[in-house]
């Protein structure tokens, strides 16, 4: 399970990417925002799921929201964007480290 992250670190990133419905966020919204109903429906998250994990993926910049649109029934949603360009997940030395790269050029080395 994961646990929301208030730190980054590469074992946070791990446990992340590690999760499945996570990763299929991150593909998801990778080259067009999606609201959590449209990534629910097309990967088979149930919708609290797809919900707490864009939130977990939200706290560590790894997506963010990108803008509101107003539903066919009058409700506003928000579409979700990844942010990476790059990621590295790298077990050395008996440790877990990851680097990433986000769209808009910042990188760290975790």
């Amino acid at each position: 399970m994961i646990q929301e992250c208030k730190e980054m670190t590469a074992v946070n990133m791990a446990q992340v990417l590690g999760d499945e419905n996570s990763r299929k966020i991150l593909i998801a919204t990778h080259l067009k925002p999606k609201t959590a109903s449209e990534i629910s429906e097309n990967y088979g998250i149930p919708i609290a799921i797809c919900y707490r994990r864009i939130k977990t993926l939200e706290n560590m910049a790894l997506v963010q929201k990108d803008e509101q649109i107003l539903t066919q029934k009058g409700k506003r949603r928000w579409s979700y964007i990844s942010n990476i360009h790059k990621l590295e997940l790298m077990y050395r030395d008996g440790k877990i480290a990851a680097r990433y790269e986000l769209r808009n050029g910042f990188v760290e080395n975790l």
